[in-house]
């Protein structure tokens, strides 16, 4: 439920026409003066418990303006995830009941189901506007039983429960490739239109941020919103690059493992009164991490299948990696998912503006690129591939007197290539026009 509060020193409004089919009042018109207007929004899955939360904030700012009335306004914009109008109606008639029984002054609704003109008039003084998110509380068990009961039974494992399920060496990771900076803002937007693009996404809705994304209780705000999405081919956004969820009619399974995702481990979980309730019925997909949490990353409900939040995604591709490395092997990230995609290194300072000159050629080509120019050459060669990088260039005297470059390709360990700068471009331009899902 989204709630906007405002103090109106003079409140005015009467009903147009029906905005519903057979609306479920009577038109009517209002005049109110030194009154809180509660604009309303109901939500889906909002019920008793929202509308007792909703009256005991709106009360509670009544008190501090000093009001005598209260004038509840039934008003369909502040949320895209809307429930349905029977739904509304008992959610905000539940509402008016509760502020009846717990409020001495006048309580007041608008009419439901009509399009209304109003007037307001706003003091514009601290206190007089307010906004408010009402939500329940996460219901989540598993076969019945809360979770610390299921987990004390032996029926789910700690893991599953577990809210932060990266280590240390993953934090390091995510941190030194960059994911928090532009490149990594870029790389989350590149998985973004990858995924779309396959899936056949069509529209974009913003939503309310889930109250988890890890463990069981992330499985429950991720479900239930993949089952409140309005379209089945959308992408729900929340927050920056990377808080979305991908929502196609396509199972997604298969895309996962292209993007490098360890599935080996992973657990298909069901949803509902035989597995874990959150009120759909389903399974989800929960990758284990390296340091055993659990990350959902798909969830299959009501005929569609959600992915992500692709930030989630991103750290479990990663994670995969250091999975990889564990086994004594090079973990490789897709060209078009790494942060940086090219690392030129000089072999020394007389060579650095050849170096800035390619450098500047691969950036006029999109490409992220590092100039890697202090240190020794061995330590900056071990900090490319520090930080996963495909490509890594290295430039000294044969290569300026000849207008080549030493190509190393992260995906061919223990390889390296002399190749002219223009071939060096045309490959780049080939690995621009790459997907990892191909």
């Amino acid at each position: 439920m989204r709630i906007l509060l405002i103090h109106a020193s003079r409140f005015t409004y009467r009903a147009v026409e029906e905005a519903i089919e057979s609306p479920p009042d009577p038109p009517s018109s209002g005049e109110f003066e030194n009154c809180l207007v509660a604009f309303v929004t109901v939500e889906a899955g909002d019920g008793a418990a929202e509308a007792s939360r909703a009256a005991s904030d709106i009360i509670v700012q009544a008190g501090r303006l000093g009001v005598e009335c209260i004038v509840l306004y039934p008003y369909a914009h502040l949320s895209p995830s809307l429930a349905s109008p029977e739904l509304a109606y008992n959610v905000l008639t539940a509402l008016e009941g509760a502020l009846r029984s717990s409020w001495k002054g006048l309580v007041h609704r608008a009419p439901f189901g009509w399009y209304k003109a109003f007037e307001l008039s706003c003091p514009g003084h601290p206190l007089s506007e307010l906004s408010r998110s009402i939500r329940g509380e996460l219901r989540v068990t598993y076969r019945g039983l809360p979770l610390e009961e299921a987990q004390a039974k032996g029926l789910i494992e700690s893991w599953l429960i577990q809210s932060n399920p990266w280590g240390r060496d993953s934090e390091e990771l995510f941190n030194r490739l960059g994911l928090n900076t532009v490149h990594g803002r870029v790389t989350l937007w590149e998985l973004e239109q990858e995924l779309s693009r396959r899936l056949g996404v069509t529209e974009r809705f913003y939503v309310e941020k889930p109250e988890a994304i890890y463990g069981l209780r992330g499985v429950a705000a991720l479900a239930s919103l993949c089952s409140k999405s309005p379209s089945g081919n959308a992408i729900l956004v929340w927050g920056d690059v990377g808080d979305s969820i991908i929502v196609s009619t396509s199972d997604p399974r298969e895309l996962l493992e292209k993007l490098g995702v360890k599935l080996g481990d992973s657990v298909n979980l069901a949803l509902g009164s035989e597995g874990l309730d959150v009120g759909v019925r389903g399974y989800a997909l929960l990758y284990r991490a390296r340091r055993g949490g659990a990350v959902p990353l798909l969830y299959s409900v009501n005929g569609r299948h959600c992915v992500g939040p692709l930030r989630s995604l991103a750290y479990a591709i990663l994670d995969s990696g250091l999975k990889e490395a564990d086994e004594g092997k090079t973990p490789v990230l897709h060209y078009k998912l790494a942060p940086i995609q090219a690392a030129i290194i000089p072999v020394s300072e007389a060579h650095l503006d050849y170096a800035r000159a390619i450098a500047s050629k691969l950036e006029e080509l999109r490409v992220r690129v590092k100039l890697l120019a202090e240190g020794s050459l061995g330590a900056r060669i071990r900090e490319a591939g520090r930080l996963w990088v495909p490509l890594v260039v290295v430039v000294g005297d044969r290569e300026v007197a000849t207008n080549t470059v030493s190509l190393r390709r992260r995906w061919e360990a223990g390889k390296q290539e002399v190749v002219t700068v223009e071939e060096l471009l045309e490959e780049v331009k080939r690995l621009n026009r790459s997907s990892p899902l191909d």
